[in-house]
């Protein structure tokens, strides 16, 4: 898909594809937002300010340390819309800036206070490197993480986790970091994080391969084709940056999913996104040995499966899941689920751990915790 970005009056970015002029939609229901993005993207709006709500937060737990973790209300902005299916949030400390992909317009974008919306990199997941399922409308970068002055790029196309120089961002500067396990092409990279010491966990689901036309994900069907997955299993995996060793943590999730490290890097925290099955599991990192953490309960009306997370220096984890964004303690216990308008997809933190940037279908935004 070959993307324009254009500058309009009134904070406007537009892109085209191969609609011209560009189609305009109304989303009108969840169902009808994943249908939308499952046909691809047509207007991206940067709307910094312009939709700003106040949003109560539904306490779980009472205790005087959720109440010090986060205030009775939030302020909730959008800062754009009009993408396909964003994700791979992650900060920019020294550019003060967001940056997130689109997995279905293979590109990742930044967001700052001072330039708002801009376009960053182009072909962030699919260049050509791996073979492909030809039907697949989730190829771009997914996953994203900053270590060293270099992005690390999870690309479901090419099925292998890259690093690129923040300072040079272009597909002709991609370095692949793994895309083979035991000599066998990975499935599809999904989500990552990085130790301080720079080992790297990620998780590699089937997504990629995904039939997005005949899944229903308010169902909680999704259909895949894995004529091209060579790996018999979906990993979660380590690898050591400084080693350059790849390791399997573990193969006994279906769908892993977003990844967390614990404050005293312990604990590596993998979410299952198995929509008939929300599970949150929790890995010690010494042993390998996982155990489910956390599985709710959840109310019928919270709509959503889990996603990407975050972890706040208390320990408490900030991830997507039913009701938008649900908010669990170190010990496993539901503190709190501040709603959106509809699912998040990954979240991440600002280094001030006051504003929390969260992605979704169609949409990206922050919260405002103080």
């Amino acid at each position: 898909m070959e993307v324009i970005l254009t500058c309009e009056p009134k904070n406007r970015v537009k892109l085209q594809h191969h609609s011209n002029p560009p189609i305009t939609m109304t989303v009108k229901s969840f169902k009808h937002l994943i249908a939308f993005a499952c046909i691809g993207l047509t207007t991206i709006q940067c709307l910094t300010g312009a939709e700003r709500t106040t949003q109560r937060v539904r306490f779980i737990s009472t205790d005087s340390k959720t109440k010090e973790l986060l205030p009775s209300t939030v302020t909730n902005e959008i800062l754009a819309r009009g993408f396909g299916v964003a994700e791979g949030p992650v900060w920019d400390s020294k550019n003060s800036r967001f940056l997130f992909s689109d997995i279905q317009a293979n590109s990742v974008y930044s967001w700052s206070e001072d330039l708002g919306l801009t376009f960053f990199l182009a072909r962030s997941g699919h260049t050509g490197f791996a073979p492909i399922y030809q039907d697949s409308l989730l190829l771009g970068a997914n996953g994203l993480a900053i270590y060293n002055d270099s992005l690390l790029l999870c690309q479901h196309g090419d099925r292998r986790l890259a690093s690129m120089p923040l300072d040079a961002p272009l597909p002709k500067n991609f370095k692949t970091i793994a895309a083979r396990y035991e000599g066998k092409r990975m499935n599809s990279p999904n989500d990552i994080v990085v130790s301080k010491g720079g080992q790297v966990y990620f998780t590699d689901p089937p997504y990629g391969f995904a039939d997005l036309p005949n899944s229903d994900p308010v169902a909680k069907k999704m259909v895949f084709d894995r004529s091209a997955q060579e790996v018999d299993f979906c990993g979660i995996y380590k690898f050591d940056l400084k080693a350059n060793k790849l390791e399997l943590i573990s193969d006994s999730m279906e769908f892993p999913n977003g990844v967390g490290l614990s404050p005293d890097e312990k604990y590596l925290y993998v979410n299952s996104s198995d929509m008939t099955k929300p599970e949150m599991m929790r890995f010690d990192l010494s042993s390998g040995e996982g155990e489910l953490f956390f599985n709710g309960p959840f109310d019928s009306d919270e709509i959503g499966w889990f996603d990407g997370m975050d972890v706040h220096p208390t320990g408490a984890i900030f991830t997507a899941g039913p009701g938008s964004v649900v908010v669990v303690s170190p010990e496993g216990k539901h503190l709190a689920t501040i709603g959106l308008e509809a699912p998040a997809t990954n979240l991440c933190f600002d280094e001030t751990y006051k504003s929390l940037f969260y992605t979704g279908f169609g949409f990206v935004g922050r919260i405002l915790l103080q």
